[in-house]
């Protein structure tokens, strides 16, 4: 128990290369495939399909971590993580990274690390290492998309994601020598998950479903595009302003987690923060400079971090000792399953409509969320004191 920080340390590091990656991969892939011509719609598609596995994703990691442990599914989807990253070195089709963007969606990160933030971090402090973890991922997607702009400025498209393929591949042997292992004694059957969950999951998941929804609609596939087309940015000023707008929500999911956290209560401050965000998604809409829109792309995600720092503390509180990895599955089952359907109808309206309409629909999922959370129990709030204590008890589980 000694070494949690050195087994949450590479747990994070296996998170955080996995996440320069998909960064990079946010720029590089738009602005590519922009360039050579290819519509908007086809376009939203490489991300559609990475949505689409993403809701898949949850219940596969989650019973696979069930039965197999910890480490082993942790070094496992690092390596897959190396090897389609090292695929772009053969320049292939434009139907193989269809391919490539639904196996990545499908070896999902995030789950791995919160469920080893929630047997091996001390009960107190685990929001605080959650959300700094978390926190810490959106800045690494941050870093990566002013990188992977940077990249397929001055790089071939095929040597442009090889670099973050041998990241991975170096953290995936590091996790394999020194991470500890854990197996859950509960063994729960596939068709009886959604009954074992409790409501207060469910409904979490559904809350933050369609925020993650409201926020991928434009900033997934239609950002890169709007940024380039609308305010005439390069691929380094697109990767950079995109950048901006994850670090500044990393940053405050990441630092001020502890103080958003404390003397509040959880729920209240959810639907607060869920309702605020509702003129900043439709002020997205209106023409502005390029200075304004990024200074609305922080206020909004500003808010989104709020939301995401309670939503992060109340899983965790959720979540069941005996069935982490099920309960934590299906929150991040209902979570991701807006993100593909948003994507898909944002790539038609901005086809179609236009851009402003993107925005419209957006807001219409971000007042969703906020509504849905109103539903949730009333939490605790956590006391200064009790946040600041690091002797709590780990959960009994068997360690390998």
């Amino acid at each position: 128990m000694k070494d949690y920080k050195r087994t949450l340390a590479i747990v994070a590091s296996g998170l955080w290369s996995a996440s320069l990656t998909i960064g990079a991969l946010r720029v590089i892939l738009p602005v590519y495939f922009a360039s050579v011509g290819v519509s908007i719609s086809k376009i939203a598609f490489l991300f559609f399909f990475d949505a689409i596995a993403q809701v898949l994703a949850p219940v596969v990691i989650g019973l696979a971590i069930n039965r197999l442990g910890y480490r082993r599914c942790l070094v496992g989807c690092l390596c897959v993580h190396s090897l389609i990253s090292f695929m772009y070195i053969f320049d292939p089709a434009f139907v193989l990274i269809y391919l490539e963007r639904f196996v990545r969606g499908l070896v999902t990160m995030p789950l791995m690390s919160e469920v080893y933030v929630k047997h091996f971090s001390p009960k107190e402090s685990q929001p605080h290492h959650i959300n700094m973890i978390l926190g810490v991922r959106d800045v690494a997607k941050g870093i990566g998309m002013l990188v992977g702009g940077a990249l397929i400025a001055l790089v071939p498209f095929k040597f442009s994601v090889f670099v973050f393929g041998l990241l991975t591949a170096v953290i995936a042997a590091v996790a394999l020598l020194y991470l500890p292992d854990v197996r859950e004694d509960s063994r729960t059957p596939l068709l009886k998950i959604w009954g074992t969950v409790d409501a207060k999951i469910k409904t979490l998941g559904w809350s933050r479903g369609f925020l993650q929804g409201a926020e991928d609609a434009w900033a997934s596939a239609i950002l890169p595009v709007y940024l380039t087309v609308v305010f005439g940015l390069s691929p380094t000023l697109v990767g950079a302003v995109m950048m901006a707008g994850l670090i500044f929500y990393g940053f405050n999911v990441g630092i001020l987690s502890k103080w958003l956290v404390v003397g509040r209560d959880s729920r209240k401050a959810l639907v607060t923060s869920g309702l605020l965000l509702v003129p900043v998604c439709l002020s997205l809409s209106l023409p502005t400079s390029a200075y304004l829109f990024l200074f609305l792309i922080c206020l909004y995600q500003l808010l989104n971090s709020a939301c995401a720092v309670y939503q992060n503390h109340l899983k965790l509180a959720f979540a069941t000792e005996e069935r982490t990895s099920i309960d934590l599955a299906a929150f991040k089952t209902l979570s991701n399953l807006f993100k593909p359907i948003a994507i898909f109808i944002a790539g038609i309206l901005a086809d179609t409509v236009g851009f402003s309409w993107v925005f419209y629909f957006s807001t219409i999922l971000a007042f969703f969320s906020a509504l849905t959370s109103f539903s949730l129990p009333k939490s605790t709030p956590l006391l200064p004191d009790v946040l600041q204590s690091y002797g709590g008890e780990f959960a009994a589980v068997k360690k390998q």
